[in-house]
């Protein structure tokens, strides 16, 4: 992927409201300033019930008849966000009996349906087949908006802000355009400075735009003179959208920070307003703090790339670890929290389930087991969503029995039991199970004990897999000794401790061809984009490995927040997996898996 694709600016929280509420602009700042653009924030009310679908009209250019009546409910459901009700209105059309305006009609409003629920990919082969000119003027400004959205969701910058100049075009409201001036500089901001040298063959605005942002990238720079290179850009671009009062607005306000730094505490406080914040609840202090740090790194990732175009409710964070969780509950509430995510440690989820009044619906980042309540959402990293991927994983390589090898803590029983009621769940047969010591290094001694002691009712030995968890050491001094035993017959699938996140190919050589299962975030054309793995390095920076899985969480968990209502219907495609809820409201994981080969994972898929 080239330099020019490593950031976009693309909201996902609230993308629905974005997309659909006519032209989103309106609710930003009328001043050209990009960092109010980030904080200011303007209510968004969330419907408590459907609104009654008004009577077919003729706004659209298209004929009256039942398709239009669809095509209009559909339509009014997504500006309500109510992406479950939109989509039961567009399966009921045929689209082979549409006519030309209202296939376009039809298939943008497909695209902003997958847009709403990430899926980037549906929503560009969507967009594609609408004709642009066929569209009414209110329904092309949301075309471009989405054609944005999508391919700044699909990593290309440039494309992206090509669709945003042809939307400034058809803008006619001044505060709209300097809001959309103002999104596309930041836009091209995040871009490496060499990727935004001027390439001749480019068409002469978009040439422009990355003269302009790379002079303002540079404003601060010592020794930078800002006014005379300003001077010269307007020479040369003489009839350019940017150069009027803008320019002069933009330069007098201070530069903000850079996209990959952390919005301040007193920021945050400074722009809360009527419409209230989100609170987050994590361990900024003590044994948890690291991990506290990872999710947070996530979240104001996702919070800066929806703020970047749209107002959004700012974030505010309280240390879990210093508090009693119900009264720091009670505490965000009556600042003015409508959503809260966290806490992160069990035991302060289940106090909060037990005894804190849950006015506030609250999206914990970790799953407790059997752990139920109305308006309390689990989200984490389970094992137990990396044991079914394994257990699906397996049989679909037709597996038809398994051994269990695990390590002999409290940890390692659960994850066997995991493993266990997995395999047995989807149908196969569990030979043996086993727990080996990490720290007296028998693992290859009890493996060769587990195989002996197995034993089929037929006599006959069927094709079996290996369901291993252990971490990499562990992995690596096992896997010389499975050669004798790997063939055909015996194929090991491991939990995805065994892989520190990034490729090792020198001393995960050692792997052989093992197999696990693990997020998208971890492996390339799974999940693109300015939230990436890739995208966020400078973030990733000195973090241990053992983290990195952490921010992938916290992006999450902040773009989940605006899809919780529909997530039980319609999954959501996100950094740890496709993303569902359970009737617990656990939000469960649909995960990759992947094989080593050459000591480097080699992705074949979602788990099925």
């Amino acid at each position: 992927m080239s330099d020019s694709k490593f950031y976009f600016i693309m909201p996902r929280r609230y993308l629905a409201c974005c997309i659909f509420a006519g032209v989103m602009l309106t609710a930003c700042t009328p001043e050209p300033v990009r960092n109010r653009t980030h904080l200011e924030v303007r209510t968004q009310p969330r419907p408590q019930a459907r609104r009654p679908v008004a009577p077919a009209v003729k706004s659209y250019g298209l004929a009256d008849g039942q398709a239009d009546r669809h095509l209009l409910s559909a339509d009014t459901f997504l500006q309500d966000g109510d992406m479950q009700a939109a989509r039961q209105e567009m399966d009921l059309i045929n689209e082979a009996e549409l006519s030309s305006e209202q296939r376009g009609k039809f298939n943008l409003l497909d695209g902003q349906i997958a847009l709403s629920m990430g899926d980037a990919e549906h929503a560009m082969q969507k967009l594609k087949m609408v004709r642009p000119a066929l569209l009414s003027a209110q329904d092309k400004i949301n075309y471009y908006q989405s054609l944005a959205f999508a391919n700044l969701l699909m990593g290309d910058v440039l494309q992206g802000v090509s669709a945003r100049i042809r939307l400034g075009n058809l803008l006619r409201d001044p505060q709209q355009q300097q809001a959309n001036i103002s999104a596309i500089i930041d836009m091209l901001s995040v871009l490496p400075e060499e990727a935004l040298q001027t390439r001749p063959q480019m068409a002469n605005e978009l040439s422009g735009w990355m003269s302009l942002a790379k002079i303002l990238k540079q404003r601060n720079q010592p020794g930078f003179d800002v006014n005379s290179q300003i001077q010269q850009w307007q020479q040369d671009y003489p009839g350019h959208v940017a150069n009027a009062g803008f320019l002069q607005a933009y330069l007098a306000t201070p530069a903000t920070a850079s996209a990959q730094e952390t919005v301040s505490e007193q920021e945050v406080q400074a722009e809360q307003s009527e419409a209230g914040m989100i609170a987050v609840l994590l361990p900024t202090s003590g044994a948890y703090a690291p991990a506290g740090k990872a999710i947070k790194v996530g979240l104001q990732a996702a919070y800066r790339l929806a703020a970047s175009a749209s107002p959004q409710l700012p974030l505010k964070f309280y240390d879990s670890a210093q508090d009693d969780v119900d009264s720091l509950y009670q505490q965000a509430v009556a600042e003015g929290a409508k959503q809260v995510i966290g806490p992160l440690v069990k035991e302060q989820i289940q106090a909060l389930a037990y005894n804190a009044n849950l006015s506030v619906p609250v999206l914990a980042l970790n799953h407790v087991d059997n752990l139920s309540q109305d308006r309390l959402y689990q989200f984490g990293l389970s094992p137990i969503d990396e044991a079914d991927a394994l257990a699906l994983k397996a049989l679909h390589d037709g597996r038809q029995s398994a051994l269990v090898l695990v390590p002999n803590t409290a940890q390692g029983e659960r994850i066997g039991n995991y493993l266990a009621s997995a395999w047995q769940n989807h149908g196969g047969t569990v030979a043996g199970i086993q727990s080996y010591d990490p720290r007296q290094h028998d693992i290859g001694a009890v493996l060769n004990q587990l195989i002996s002691s197995s034993s089929y009712p037929s006599g006959q030995q069927p094709a079996r897999a290996l369901l291993l968890s252990a971490n990499a050491d562990a992995a690596r001094e096992l896997a010389p000794q499975l050669k004798y035993h790997q063939s055909s017959d015996l194929a090991v699938y491991a939990m995805p401790t065994i892989y520190s996140g990034s490729p090792n190919p020198v001393q995960d050589a050692e792997l052989g061809s093992f197999e696990f299962c693990d997020m998208p975030w971890l492996f390339d054309g799974y999940f693109s984009g300015p939230l990436s793995q890739s995208a966020l390095q400078n973030s990733l920076q000195g973090m241990p490995d053992s983290l990195s899985r952490l921010v992938a969480l916290g992006v999450d968990a902040y773009n989940l927040l605006g899809h919780l209502e529909q997530l039980p219907v319609t999954s959501y495609v996100g950094a740890t997996g496709q993303l569902s809820l359970d009737r617990e409201n656990r939000v469960t994981r649909k995960l990759v898996c992947a094989q080593f080969k050459g000591g480097v994972p080699v992705a074949s898929g979602y788990a099925e």
